[in-house]
């Protein structure tokens, strides 16, 4: 748990009809509080500069276009590690209140598949915002294949990383 931060999530397993291939379904969602405005909340969150900066072991991003942008990330799930390519857009917004993301990563023999979300409201007494999140993954291929407490271990860390650094650079 991140101090001063709701988060809760859970892991399930899937095997596709064709072939077997493994397949994860991961949902995690949870809210926080920083002092910035609802609409500097919102520029961050659809600045690609600004919102790969949250992510651990980021390489390269490359902006395509305000919406659409790409970068390379170190991943790694216990013995699986290296570099994945992933690519990200901004599907739905409703600014200053909603952002919407999807992303599509390949790499390691494995691919995922990301939809995120950040709900912005005014904080408590009017003070800041209140920053609801959620983020649901796919993930398939070799990094599927881990066990379960060891993937889930993984995106707890990763996510509780994302989401501390985003509440640290919201509160400076």
């Amino acid at each position: 748990m991140i101090r001063g931060c709701y988060l809760a999530g859970h892991a399930t397993k899937v095997y596709h009809p064709w072939g077997g291939r493994r397949l994860r379904n991961m949902h995690y969602d949870g809210s926080f509080e920083v002092p910035a405005s609802k609409q500097k909340v919102y520029d961050f969150a659809t600045d690609p500069t600004k919102i790969t900066s949250i992510f651990p072991d980021v390489q390269d991003v490359k902006v395509i276009d305000r919406t659409n942008f790409t970068l390379k990330a170190k991943v790694g799930i216990s013995f699986i590690k290296g570099m994945m390519d992933i690519k990200m857009n901004i599907v739905e917004e409703d600014p200053p209140r909603y952002v919407k993301m999807k992303a599509k990563g390949n790499g390691l023999s494995s691919s995922v598949e990301l939809e995120n979300s950040f709900t912005i409201e005014d904080g408590a007494g009017g003070n800041g915002s209140l920053v609801k999140w959620s983020a649901d993954a796919k993930i398939a291929g070799l990094m599927a294949s881990v066990g379960s407490r060891l993937i889930d271990a993984a995106a707890q860390k990763y996510v509780a990383e994302i989401i501390g650094s985003l509440k640290e650079k919201l509160s400076s």
